[in-house]
């Protein structure tokens, strides 16, 4: 799974992509179920899977169903590409986070930020639970590449949520309406 975050000049996410491939661990799996904790973005499907309308899910999450063309015979994969993209009606937490309820192999996760809108720190994080609620458990401070990004790279994760977590500089917090 590979995902990749970009926060534009505003200091908001404008998009996030993610491409993944899906093993089918019984036959006739039909779609995939994500899951995201804002309800201010909507979810585009760019190749392998078309998307049913969003619903509330367990936890406040909204929930989308990525339906494959043809349900997956037991040891199936399918590759999917989709991008989640955001329409703010309040400042989002200054964070990128992936849940893993089930085991997720090969995870590459990649955060990007518009040169001029750079954050004061960026860490590599570990959330005590998978809602918004949950609590930073440990943090490794990262620093940003040549191109204004960070990425972390993990064989298997299972039962917990990692990711980035960052903070501006004083007085450039990000506002709605470009602030």
């Amino acid at each position: 799974m590979h995902e990749l975050h970009v926060v534009g000049p505003h200091g908001l996410p404008v998009r996030h992509r993610t491409v993944q491939v899906v093993r089918a661990l019984q036959p006739g799996l039909a779609s995939y179920t994500f899951r995201c904790d804002r309800r201010d973005a909507s979810v585009r499907v760019l190749r392998g899977a078309t998307a049913r309308e969003p619903r509330l899910d367990v936890e406040g999450f909204t929930a989308v169903e990525l339906c494959f063309p043809r349900p997956l015979g037991l040891g199936e994969t399918a590759s999917l590409e989709y991008e989640t993209v955001f329409d703010w009606q309040s400042v989002p937490p200054p964070q990128l986070r992936r849940a893993a309820r089930q085991p997720v192999e090969r995870l590459e996760m990649r955060v990007a930020f518009t040169p001029g809108r750079l954050p004061a720190e960026l860490h590599w994080a570990l959330w005590d639970g998978y809602g918004p609620d949950a609590g930073l458990r440990a943090a490794e401070r990262v620093s940003l590449d040549d191109e204004c990004s960070a990425h972390r790279f993990m064989d298997e994760i299972e039962g917990v949520t990692v990711g980035f977590t960052w903070t501006w500089p004083p007085g450039e917090e990000p506002r709605l309406g470009g602030g």
